[in-house]
């Protein structure tokens, strides 16, 4: 599988590492980093999430990010133990997390996704903001 961004593929499966086992989506911006970046201001900068299973990719409306600012920011998407206890993280070894949901919804086939989040086909089409992302073999 594979995903079509414009004249863009991405192989969601070549993003994936030891440390990174969540894709995000989304507009990257000086305070956020995406996996998957949108250049779209309609698109949010926690858009949405994909994550692997045993059954295929699950998609979710929303990102579980850090709440460590340095955190929000890295490329790892996980606390980057530089801010000493400066910032809202006070213990960066573990950092807390929290659900951030993106103001327009995701949409797969023109639906929400369920709360729980949607498993993936070859032919979906995803909407975030006014950019398609197409789901292909």
């Amino acid at each position: 599988m594979y995903l079509q961004i414009a004249d863009r593929q991405t192989d969601p499966q070549t993003l994936l590492s030891a440390r990174r086992t969540i894709i995000t989506i989304g507009r990257t911006t000086d305070e956020t980093y995406n996996v998957i970046a949108i250049d779209d201001p309609e698109a949010d900068t926690f858009q949405c999430q994909l994550k692997q299973s045993a059954d295929g990719w699950t998609i979710q409306n929303g990102q579980w990010r850090t709440e460590c600012p340095k955190g929000i920011r890295s490329q790892l998407q996980h606390a980057c133990s530089m801010c000493m206890g400066r910032c809202v993280n006070p213990r960066p070894a573990n950092p807390k997390y929290s659900w951030r949901m993106p103001q327009k919804p995701t949409l797969v086939n023109n639906r929400e996704i369920h709360p729980d989040g949607q498993l993936l086909h070859i032919g979906d089409s995803i909407l975030c903001g006014h950019t398609t992302i197409e789901v292909k073999e």
